[in-house]
């Protein structure tokens, strides 16, 4: 299909990549976004290859940009032993691009940037979409202004104001029973300290699991700031509870002190160096039905589809092969309702699969010391599909990385590894399994005194 005229709502990640694929092709793409301008926010984020190497074929040039190349993950127990180790020495030889570790706005401002230089782009900041109209198809924008084309790409985050229209009937993000602190640090304490200097050696993202939370942890521009990203129990975060009617509320440090005065020294010192910063409930949803509306003509994409949780380090890497595919479909069919439908059924099921192994982490990484965590620890020394660590099973691995979204894939390419298994009934810290506990109680108590 050539020479289409492309809307695309919200110039994030998924955004800004799907207008840089569409326009390689010769589509003229019009990305609309409702910020007056790119602002410096948000933290690190995971590039992997299945996201690298789309990006890279479609212009994006990582070099000009500092960044991190990852050197694998390294899980740890919440006192700081090694429970398992897995480099990524061999990645970019066997997958075809390298995984990068990378700060948000410095990745959308490549994007951004990347996409000023093709003539087929117009990116139109300050156009926040007030109404669609599907069937011609069109945006009203707030200012007024009528927007035509003949596709209509909806890339506008977990808020989407399409997608119940879309889907056909309402989904709402739900609270996934855990809140996330994202931090930035500077290096130079933890480089001046012994106990954490090792943490900028050959960029590894630290995994912390302990019980009802972990943390996360690895260097960005080119060592000169540490990201954390550490994730909570409801039931043991001892800060002020965000509302039930909010996704984010205001922090200081002083929370994650005392949440983690018990462990390790690496984990104690970088809570101890954060100052004030937002924390976010963590949401998902059950998977759509549909992400194509029923006139052919408007699609959605990335978050506004399928939200994750960070425990895969996905999200972002899920969107851009949603745009891959897009390209794909696009040169494939010559009518847009099957090019989209095309887009669908090659992209829903990946990204729900992707999804669901999201919360079996999360199950995984949140457990008490005890028979079970023991079990999960020798588990995790095997390369085998009972692993449930993704990233330590080469069959799951491959199937992840390896994934060519460029290329429309037969059904028995698609059809995903089977789930690793859940926690033993009993030992898990959501859905009521534990109702209450020591820990919970002591939490529980601090939370009281603030």
């Amino acid at each position: 299909m050539k020479d289409l005229r492309v809307i695309v709502v919200g110039a994030g990640i998924g955004g800004l990549s799907s207008a840089l694929a569409l326009a390689m092709d010769g589509h003229q793409v019009t990305v609309l976004e409702g910020v007056k301008e790119f602002l410096e926010v948000g933290a690190g984020i995971r590039v992997p290859p299945n996201s690298s190497r789309l990006s890279r074929s479609w212009g994006v040039d990582f070099s000009k940009i500092k960044k991190e190349k990852a050197g694998g993950i390294r899980f740890l127990d919440w006192t700081g032993k090694v429970i398992k180790d897995v480099p990524y020495d061999d990645l970019e030889a066997k997958y075809g691009a390298p995984y990068y570790f990378i700060h948000r706005a410095d990745l959308i401002n490549l994007l951004a940037e990347t996409a000023s230089q093709r003539k087929n782009i117009t990116l139109k900041m300050n156009s926040r979409v007030k109404d669609y109209d599907f069937e011609t198809p069109a945006v009203m924008l707030a200012s007024g202004e009528r927007l035509t084309a003949d596709l209509i790409i909806c890339a506008d985050g977990i808020k989407s104001a399409v997608r119940n229209t879309i889907n056909g009937t309402p989904v709402e993000p739900q609270d996934t029973g855990d809140v996330a602190y994202r931090v930035l640090v500077p290096a130079e304490p933890l480089l001046n300290d012994p106990e954490t200097r090792h943490l900028f050696d050959n960029a590894w993202a630290m995994h912390w699991l302990g019980p009802e939370a972990h943390a996360v942890g690895y260097p960005l521009r080119g060592g000169e700031l540490y990201n954390i990203i550490i994730d909570i129990t409801h039931a043991t975060d001892v800060g002020k509870p965000i509302g039930d009617e909010e996704w984010r509320s205001q922090a200081d440090n002083t929370e994650l002190v005392k949440r983690f005065a018990d462990w390790c020294a690496p984990v104690r010192k970088l809570c101890g160096l954060t100052g004030s910063y937002l924390k976010w409930k963590l949401a998902d949803f059950d998977h759509l039905q549909r992400w194509v509306h029923p006139s052919g003509k408007v699609a959605i994409l990335g978050d506004a589809c399928h939200p994750m949780m960070p425990y895969m380090a996905q999200g972002a890497a899920q969107a851009t092969e949603d745009a891959a595919t897009l390209q794909a479909a696009l040169r494939e069919y010559d009518d847009l309702h099957e090019a989209l439908k095309a887009y669908e059924r090659q992209r829903l099921p990946r990204a729900t699969h992707v999804a669901k192994n999201t919360r079996i982490l999360q199950s995984w990484w949140h457990l008490y010391d005890g028979a079970e965590k023991d079990r999960r620890d020798e588990l995790m020394q095997h390369d085998n599909l009972d692993n449930p660590m993704f990233w330590a099973n080469s069959q799951r691995r491959d199937w992840l990385f390896g994934h060519d979204a460029l290329r429309l894939q037969t059904e028995d390419e698609l059809r995903p590894p089977s789930l690793a298994p859940t926690p033993a009934k009993g030992s898990g810290v959501y859905n009521g399994e534990i109702t209450d506990t020591d820990l919970r109680r002591k939490f529980r108590a601090m939370r009281q005194l603030n």
